[in-house]
């Protein structure tokens, strides 16, 4: 029994134990927080729950079965990844152009979701910035003799820019993670710095130019007056207005230092997204501070091995990778905390491992099935270095044990 489970769960066993840790905060605070979403949608709470905890399970599958993959048939796979994500991406900018100027949506609701028969709502947004990354690995490993080249920094750009571009109308946090974890992949990689700084400038004054539209001149593009109000909160300092930032400021004072208690949150009630973009706040309230250094606590673990596997992987592309995604994780979880406590206004980034939400979910387990993927690979190569090592000194020791034989026959 014991060997079977170590063939079926493969890589670093410590990222394990985290997803695995992760996964118990969801399934307890998903339930405790659901209510408020549940009674404003008319969901059954008790069939939601079951939802997510099918989502887990096969968020699990996913992530096991993408572990046992080979990790450099992940450069071939993103590349025709890449082009799907491009047309998913160029669809849903048509509809939400369509929609805008038609008059079918009023320009607050964000055209986001593709809705599958059977499956549900997809985001095509959330498996695009995945397979961007690998794609941007596999092709920095490419070009891994021209990075201070110019040429070749256009070529690493472009599709980081299609992609962006594409996802920016409706979603413009995860257009600015997609984009920022792509530079630092970049930075990472080698590609020339001086490129680098030089794109985050033009970046830093296209927002300014945008933020100067929508506040000075008040001219909408795109979701810009929901951009616009959520800035407006979070820049406002009356502590008595009810926003959603202070709600969950205010549940994050009530947890203490070991909060109220499971179920017992007061503050998640009132909480839009309790559920998803705030989940952190009612874990705070709920569960306290303590428990919460333990959870932003295995996030770091969790980082730091990712960069422990990077390091030690003998291919580019899956140093490359893992990095990536890995960075790309990380940050998404200290975004969707600084949401919560006030640092950074709303995004709508959810919690990774701990959110409600299926795309989300999924595309979470499987991009850690990639470095899990690579992590076997690791230890694949370390076990055949010491059976190399074993079998050299065998050989020593046994040409040794043949020289002594033969001296003494000698004598």
């Amino acid at each position: 029994m014991e060997k079977r489970t170590k063939q079926l769960i493969l890589g670093d066993r410590i990222i394990w134990v985290v997803v695995v840790l992760l996964s118990l905060v969801s399934l307890i605070e998903v339930y405790s927080s659901i209510g408020k979403a549940a009674y404003d949608h008319g969901w059954n709470v008790y069939a939601t729950v079951f939802k997510h905890v099918a989502i887990v399970i096969g968020s699990y599958v996913a992530m096991i079965a993408i572990s046992h993959v080979p990790f450099k048939m992940f450069s071939g796979m993103s590349r025709l990844g890449f082009w799907l994500c491009i047309v998913m991406m160029a669809v849903m900018f048509v509809i939400s152009i369509y929609g805008k100027f038609s008059g079918v949506t009023d320009g607050h609701a964000a055209s986001r979701w593709i809705d599958i028969p059977i499956i549900g709502q997809f985001q095509p947004s959330e498996i695009a910035k995945f397979i961007l990354l690998i794609f941007l690995a596999r092709q920095i490993s490419k070009y891994r003799d021209s990075l201070m080249e110019l040429s070749t920094f256009k070529k690493l750009m472009a599709p980081v820019l299609f992609i962006a571009i594409f996802i920016f109308p409706e979603n413009f946090s995860t257009a600015a993670l997609v984009f920022l974890s792509c530079l630092v992949l970049m930075f990472v990689g080698g590609v020339n710095k001086k490129y680098i700084l030089w794109t985050i400038l033009l970046a830093v004054a296209l927002v300014g130019i945008f933020l100067l539209f929508t506040f000075v001149f008040d001219i909408p593009i795109f979701r810009s007056e929901t951009w616009v109000n959520r800035i407006q909160d979070w820049l406002n300092d009356d502590k008595d207005a009810i926003t959603q930032t202070n709600i969950a400021k205010i549940a994050i004072a009530s947890g203490g230092i070991t909060g109220v208690g499971i179920g017992n949150t007061v503050q998640g009630r009132y909480l839009n997204e309790s559920h998803t973009d705030f989940i952190y706040s009612v874990i705070t309230e709920e569960l306290g501070l303590i428990v919460v250094l333990l959870l932003i606590a295995l996030y770091v673990i969790f980082f730091i091995r990712c960069m422990i596997i990077s390091k030690n992987c003998d291919s580019l592309f899956g140093q490359l990778t893992v990095a990536g995604l890995g960075f790309l994780i990380f940050l998404q979880a200290l975004v969707n905390m600084g949401v919560a406590t006030g640092y950074l206004p709303v995004t709508g980034q959810t919690l990774p491992l701990i959110s409600y939400g299926g795309t989300s979910y999924v595309l979470t387990c499987c991009a850690i099935g990639v470095i899990l993927s690579v992590s076997n690979h690791n230890k694949k190569i370390k076990l055949a270095q010491q059976q190399e090592v074993k079998t050299e000194q065998t050989e020593t020791e046994d040409n040794n044990t043949e020289n002594n034989t033969e001296n003494e026959s000698d004598n």
